[in-house]
């Protein structure tokens, strides 16, 4: 699944990857390499936008070009989580995601 994060900066983005654009499966990799077990992910931080530009996917956008364009991963995963995370809790704020282990 790749190398283990060594900055704390570098963690914190494999962290927020959650709110790019990129694949689940990629997302999924980044916190299993990280040893997560669980995901708290909260729909405002994938949905509010301060201005044009600000929001967490569009600012992934200029980190990860080659994705922009695509669906944001957190709005997927609000809608439904499986394959690669578990709901195991969710209310209007917020939903808890458990990283499934498996090899998908």
């Amino acid at each position: 699944m790749g190398h283990k994060p060594q900055s704390l900066g570098e963690r914190t983005k494999l962290v927020y990857s959650m709110y790019s654009r990129m694949s689940a499966d990629t997302v999924k990799g980044n916190l299993v390499t990280l040893g997560v077990d669980f995901f708290v992910l909260e729909d405002s931080w994938c949905t509010r936008r301060t201005r044009p530009g600000c929001s967490m996917p569009e600012i992934w956008d200029i980190e990860d070009s080659q994705n922009v364009g695509k669906g944001p991963l957190c709005t997927h995963m609000s809608r439904s989580s499986r394959p690669h995370f578990t709901t195991v809790f969710s209310n209007d704020i917020y939903k808890v995601l458990k990283v499934s282990k498996d090899l998908r």
